[in-house]
């Protein structure tokens, strides 16, 4: 379990997220305090939704402001969203993308916060990290580490001058000086560029470059165009192509297909590289070879590739890129260079013995385009054989931290575009790495789903789970039935014993004594008559009955004689054997 832990000189909020998305709502009563993403600062997973509720006091104010943030990107925020509510505008907060949404300032003493990612997503997004102050309006001082707006509210130190308006007031933004290392910023607003001609302070809009229109006066916005024709056949060792609507968003009611076909006409591989801006139905497929063949098919990309640069290799010297953007697409589909491998560009360096090329802007931006990272050396934010981290954070890492399936960066770009992993990881097709237990255990962790090919036997986990448990039970059952069987087994001994023990003298006494005559013997000695003699009852004859009765006391008194002549003799030997 990850625990995030947040302090600036008082007791905040430590929030794990694991409470707030299991299906609770959970609440924070803090005064200031720190929320995250889950899984932060890895990147969060699919098909989860998180709610928290922020409970102030009566009549305070409730300020949210964004530290970093990432969401999966998409048309009106469709697959992956981060809700908050109520607000002080009329309009829904509800923010996706990777660009730092504006500070939230709550309508009520109490905020919600939503957050939801779909089974869809790609899981490539790290997510967010926001921090809030609950407090009034009108306060007359604040904290030391704390500042005071303008109208009396306080927020943290650290929101001052981060280009954000979190007082409400925009007190918070004045007095704020750029940094010199701070490049100037454009004069034109999003969505234009700038002439190029000198003290030129001249806009235009970003669909009137390479129109075939000079609209500047010094014509630079039709300078270094790319091939914006609709497909084309490509024959030299290197260029450069682009899809048509690259400066124009395409609003036709049709879709639009377009086809490349690059032979350098050498067997040296071909290196292609795309800087993809995809709408969110557009994608692009790139085949080896001459053809369309879904044999041949190498990547598919859509807009969840625009963030970097992506490149591929064909096998030979050919190969073919297909685009289709869909009808009223918002995208603007992709730039496009290409190269015969081992071969640089004049405003390329080489990266070695490796074949591969990167350029000045490509050298320590935190992306290994090299496979020896020779583009990542000698940067002046780090130390000798250290490597950056991407998005200028200032943070670097030692070989030995890279590829090794731990971030040490922030946003995990020391574990991306991995050309090879360090010991006991296993390399995935999409160039990141697992730890190499998790080869061939029945679940997929590679995107690619190559950890769990070429598997000699593959048993799932759920398997080996159910085995276990059920050999227990039958160990548990066999425990019982021998149980069973041992006791059984004692008390039919116990019954055989009983039957074995010895009878006591009266048992054996009453077993040795005669039987009773029969009634044969009796009418042999004429105790009684024969049967067909037997008399008729008769009050002055002795009964039968009484003739029985004595016979069977005769009976009695003569095994009583036998018992006292055997006891008389059992007596006079003892007493002789006391004299001898």
């Amino acid at each position: 379990m990850r625990v995030n832990l947040f302090l600036t000189g008082k007791i905040e909020s430590a929030v794990t997220s694991l409470a707030a998305c299991s299906g609770e709502l959970e609440q924070h009563t803090e005064r200031r305090g720190v929320i995250y993403s889950p899984s932060w600062p890895s990147n969060y997973p699919p098909a989860i939704n998180c709610s928290w509720y922020i409970q102030g006091d009566h009549g305070d104010m409730i300020t949210i402001s964004f530290k970093n943030f990432d969401l999966e990107d998409s048309q009106k925020c469709a697959v992956d969203w981060l809700m908050i509510g109520p607000s002080s505008k009329r309009e829904e907060y509800k923010v996706c993308g990777s660009s730092i949404p504006p500070s939230f300032i709550s309508a009520r003493d109490h905020v919600w916060i939503f957050f939801h990612s779909d089974a869809s997503s790609s899981g490539q997004a790290q997510g967010f990290r926001l921090s809030y102050i609950r407090g009034k309006i009108g306060q007359s001082v604040c904290q030391s580490d704390e500042f005071r707006c303008a109208n009396g509210k306080c927020i943290p130190s650290t929101w001052k001058c981060n280009s954000m308006d979190e007082c409400g007031d925009n007190s918070d933004e004045r007095n704020c000086t750029v940094p010199p290392t701070d490049p100037p910023s454009s004069i034109c607003p999003s969505g234009m560029f700038q002439c190029s001609a000198a003290h030129s302070t001249k806009c235009l809009m970003n669909e009137l470059r390479c129109n075939s229109v000079k609209d500047c006066g010094d014509g630079s916005d039709e300078d270094n165009c790319p091939d914006l024709s609709c497909g084309k056949r490509l024959g030299n060792f290197y260029g450069s192509f682009a899809s048509p609507d690259l400066f124009r968003a395409d609003h036709s009611r049709s879709d639009l297909r377009c086809t490349w076909y690059v032979d350098t006409q050498d067997n040296r591989h071909v290196l292609l590289q795309l800087d993809l801006q995809l709408g969110y139905n557009d994608y692009v497929k790139v085949y080896d070879g001459i053809g369309e063949r879904g044999d041949k098919l190498m990547q598919t990309f859509s807009h969840h590739n625009n963030r970097h640069s992506v490149s591929v290799e064909s096998s030979k010297g050919q190969l073919t890129v297909s685009y289709h953007a869909r009808s009223k697409s918002t995208g603007h589909g992709f730039n496009a260079t290409y190269q015969v491998k081992g071969y640089c560009l004049p405003w390329e360096h080489p990266c070695g013995s490796d074949e591969e090329c990167f350029t000045d802007k490509q050298h320590c931006d935190g992306w290994w385009h090299c496979p020896n990272g020779k583009d990542e050396e000698n940067c002046p934010a780090c130390q000798k054989n250290e490597y950056p981290c991407e998005g200028n954070s200032g943070l670097c890492y030692s070989i030995l931290d890279r590829c090794n399936n731990q971030k040490n960066c922030p946003d995990g770009s020391d574990e991306k575009n991995c050309f090879t992993c360090q010991p006991g990881n296993f390399h995935c097709g999409t160039n990141l790495c697992i730890f190499e237990t998790w080869r061939c255990d029945g679940q997929e962790d590679c995107q690619d789903g190559s950890d769990e090919r070429n598997c000699l036997v593959v048993v799932p986990r759920k398997v080996i789970t159910a085995a276990l448990i059920g050999s227990l039970v039958c160990g548990l059952l066999l425990v019982i039935a021998l149980g069973c069987a041992f006791k059984l087994y004692s008390l039919r001994t116990r019954e055989y014993r009983a039957f074995e023990t010895q009878m006591t003298r009266l048992e054996a006494e009453f077993v040795r004594r005669e039987a009773p005559p029969s009634y044969g013997q009796l009418i042999a000695q004429g105790l009684i008559p024969p049967v067909e003699d037997f008399p008729v009852y008769n009050a002055s004859q002795a009964s039968v009955l009484q003739n029985i009765r004595t016979a069977m006391r005769r009976q009695m008194r003569r095994h009583s004689s036998r018992r006292s002549a055997s006891r008389r003799r059992l007596g006079s030997s003892s007493i002789w054997a006391l004299c001898s």
